[in-house]
C-alpha cells in the first residue's frame, strides 16, 4: 500500500503540468496506477529520466480522469477482466481489478481520441494489447509452461530488479518505430519479471519489438500513429540502468512533442474519444 512518505510525495506534486519560463506551453503525463502499487517507484522512475514534479499527474481509481493531457503511463497491477477479450476466469490465481480496469481504458480511450503518447508497463502492456483488439494467456504455469518462469514477485521476497531472462529483437522488428532502436541496442539484456499473464494473440496494428526466451512477446509497438509502445518487465526498477531509462525518456519527448504541438493549435480544443470506453469490451479479432 502507499506509505505516507509516498503519498506526501504525491500530493506535494501540481496536477495541472509544467509550464515553463518564457512557454505558454504545458506538459501533462498521467500516471496511472492504485493504491497496491509502488507509486513513488513509477513517479521517481519518470523523474529520474527527465520529468519535472510539477508534469507528473497521478490517477487512481475513484480519481476524476483528466480529459486533456500529452503522455498516459499504464502502471503494472492485477490482472484484465478475461470478458474484455471475450473469456471467462481460467482458474483461482486469476484476480480481475475493475477499479484499474475502469481507468486504464478510459484514460487509453481518451489518450488515443486526443493523440496523447501511450507507455504500458506489465499489466499497461496488457491493458493495451486487449483494448486494441487482443487477447492474453491468463495464467502462463497451467496454460502455456514452457520451462521459463516468469513470475518473481516481491511478495516472495525476490528482490524488485530480479534478473529473470534475458530479451532478444524478435525477426522483422522495425527500428523505425516507437522505442524500435533503444530495444534493438538492447539486444540479450537480462530483464526483471512479476507477471503471469502475457500476451496471446497480438492485437491488430502492434508490431513485437522483443522477445523472452520462451517466445513470449516482451515488448511491441504500434506501426503508425501517435507514439504507443509497451514492455512486459518493469523498467522504472532498473532506471539506474541507461537502456531502460531511455524507454521512459523516448516516452517523455513524445508527450512533449505532443504538447508543443498542441499549444501550437491552441489549447482547451474538444477531441472526439474512440468508441470503446471503460465500460465497454472491445471486440477481439
Amino acid at each position: 500500500m502507499t506509505g505516507p512518505l509516498e503519498r506526501a510525495l504525491l500530493d506535494s506534486a501540481p496536477a495541472g503540468g509544467l509550464r515553463r519560463k518564457g512557454s505558454s506551453r504545458t506538459v501533462k503525463i498521467v500516471l496511472a496506477i492504485d493504491p497496491g502499487q509502488p507509486v513513488a517507484v513509477y513517479r521517481d522512475a519518470l523523474l529520474a529520466s527527465g520529468a519535472l514534479p510539477e508534469e507528473v499527474e497521478v490517477v487512481q481509481p475513484g480519481d476524476l480522469l483528466p480529459v486533456e493531457f500529452d503522455g498516459l503511463l499504464i502502471s503494472g497491477g492485477f490482472d484484465v477482466d478475461p470478458a474484455r477479450y471475450g473469456e471467462t476466469c481460467w482458474n483461482d490465481t486469476v484476480e480481475p481489478d475493475a477499479g484499474r480496469d475502469a481507468i486504464d481504458f478510459e484514460l487509453l480511450a481518451r489518450a488515443e481520441g486526443i493523440g496523447a503518447a501511450v507507455f504500458g508497463i506489465c499489466r499497461g502492456l496488457q491493458v493495451v494489447n486487449v483494448a486494441l483488439g487482443g487477447t492474453l494467456w491468463q495464467d502462463l504455469p497451467t496454460q502455456r509452461p514452457r520451462g521459463v518462469p516468469h513470475s518473481f514477485p516481491r511478495k516472495a521476497g525476490h528482490d524488485p530488479a530480479h534478473p529473470a531472462h534475458t530479451v532478444r529483437r524478435t525477426l522483422g522488428a522495425a527500428t523505425g518505430l516507437p522505442l524500435g532502436e533503444t530495444l534493438a541496442a538492447a539486444e540479450g539484456v537480462r530483464v526483471n519479471s512479476r507477471h503471469h499473464q502475457a500476451v496471446k494473440d497480438l492485437a491488430p496494428g502492434l508490431v513485437p519489438l522483443v522477445a523472452s526466451p520462451d517466445d513470449l512477446v516482451e515488448a511491441f509497438a504500434r506501426s503508425s500513429g501517435p507514439f504507443l509502445a509497451a514492455v512486459q518487465w518493469h523498467p522504472e526498477n532498473l532506471v539506474d540502468r541507461a537502456e531502460q531509462k531511455a524507454l521512459f525518456t523516448e516516452f517523455l519527448a513524445a508527450a512533449r512533442g505532443r504538447a508543443s504541438r498542441r499549444s501550437g493549435r491552441g489549447e482547451g480544443r474538444e477531441h472526439a474519444l474512440p468508441a470503446f470506453s471503460a465500460g465497454e469490451a472491445p471486440e477481439t479479432a
